[in-house]
């Protein structure tokens, strides 16, 4: 028997005495001694039945008393829902039960197998509340058994009684049980959905937070609250933006420039992932990539011309430009950096030191379609690249510095990184 399946009255009964704030063990607690409160009357009525049957003289008001007292301790539960003083009482009632009951009428037949019934008390107790407070009530019982044992046996009863009391008390205690095990197992699959919400919202959070952070720094992060920042020997950075393009977007309208940008940078994504890169940030039309923060900080320097040259390549596809011509200038430096999170609540992962001011330059002050590298990064590829004649260019607080314009790689292929954890769409 479950709440769903009973009758509609009989879940009214049973919720009797229930409060909005009640947790939902309490609520099971206070609706488990509802039910034996009720099977106990009800198994009790059946007894007087049967007691009544076979001598019509029983004296059925002086047994009736505690089942009585147990429905009139349940209607004035539901109203002052104060539910210690009423357990206590309903389990006073039940454990006095076979005792007070056998005082009362004596030894007539239908009563040797009364002291079974103060089994109940412990079991309510049990079942309603915490399990160390059972304890007193089954010594209860013990010290109840004994007393009626003391007491005189009943001439003339049909040895079917004490089949009937058994199959009585069982009966109520299944049915208590049945109920108990149903609620719970709900309780469970609640508990279970629960934990599976749970866990999908942390997969979520962790694909979220991996979009902000590379996976190091994410797991880093999870497990520490103090700054985090690291010193870096060599790394290689790229900032490239998009030419003119604050002209070309004054003509579109705002959801077209923001889908465009969205695509060719969503593009620029599986760039970086497909060459083992980390994409650092975008700023406006401005997309930044840096490469060795993590993991083989040689290696990246020929996947980063790689990337700049893919980069290139996938704006010639004017279908994927929205049939615009579209330009990229790109800088590319390496060297030392620190990189570190900003922030709290809304950190970003970020790079700072002179290797980035200098790649930024080579970015701003380079021209349409040309990949500019500084010395150190020219070092790097001349083998497996190839570029222009050196030029000097004049740059703010560094003075005329040369630099290498990038045009395509050898015959040798240029390496691709293992790819870093894949950032959700």
């Amino acid at each position: 028997m479950s709440a769903t399946q009973a009758p509609l009255f009989l879940q009214r009964l049973l919720r009797l005495g229930l409060q909005a704030q009640d947790d939902e063990e309490l609520r099971l607690g206070k609706t488990l001694l509802n039910l034996g409160s009720l099977l106990f009357v009800l198994a009790a009525l059946v007894w007087l039945g049967a007691c009544k049957a076979i001598d019509p003289g029983f004296p059925v008001a002086a047994a009736v008393t505690v089942p009585a007292l147990a429905l009139v301790n349940l209607a004035l539960f539901a109203g002052h829902r104060w539910f210690a003083p009423y357990r206590f009482v309903q389990l006073g009632l039940l454990l006095a039960f076979p005792v007070v009951t056998q005082l009362g009428i004596g030894a007539l037949p239908g009563t040797s197998g009364l002291a079974l019934w103060g089994l109940l008390a412990p079991a309510a107790a049990l079942l309603s509340g915490r399990v160390a407070g059972s304890t007193w009530w089954f010594a209860g019982f013990l010290l109840g058994t004994a007393l009626s044992a003391s007491l005189p046996p009943p001439s003339g009863e049909p040895g079917a009684f004490v089949a009937l009391h058994i199959a009585l008390v069982s009966s109520v205690l299944y049915l208590q049980l049945r109920y108990a095990q149903g609620r719970r197992g709900r309780t469970r699959e609640k508990l279970a959905d629960a934990h599976h919400q749970l866990r999908l919202e942390k997969e979520r959070s962790e694909r979220l937070l991996l979009n902000i952070l590379p996976a190091p720094i994410a797991a880093r992060l999870k497990d520490s609250s103090g700054t985090l920042a690291d010193g870096h020997p060599e790394v290689v950075v790229m900032f490239a933006d998009i030419v003119d393009y604050t002209r070309i977007a004054s003509g579109m309208a705002p959801v077209k420039v923001f889908e465009m940008l969205n695509r060719i940078f969503c593009r620029f994504d599986e760039l970086c992932e497909k060459r083992g890169l980390e994409r650092i940030k975008t700023i406006g039309d401005g997309y930044m990539v840096a490469g060795g923060l993590h993991a083989h900080p040689h290696e990246a320097h020929a996947a980063m011309a790689a990337l700049a040259l893919d980069m290139q390549a996938a704006l010639h596809d004017h279908s994927f430009t929205d049939g615009l011509t579209l330009q990229l200038r790109i800088g590319i430096a390496s060297g030392p950096v620190v990189a570190g999170v900003v922030g709290r609540g809304r950190f970003i992962y970020d790079l700072w030191g002179d290797t980035v001011n200098l790649a930024h330059r080579l970015c701003t002050e380079g021209e349409p379609s040309v990949i500019q590298c500084d010395g150190r990064t020219f070092e790097r590829l001349r083998g497996a690249f190839v570029f222009a004649k050196p030029v000097l260019l004049m740059l703010k607080g560094k003075g005329y510095v040369p630099v290498y314009r990038l045009r395509s790689p050898r015959i040798i292929a240029a390496p691709t990184l293992p790819r870093p954890p894949v950032r959700a769409a």
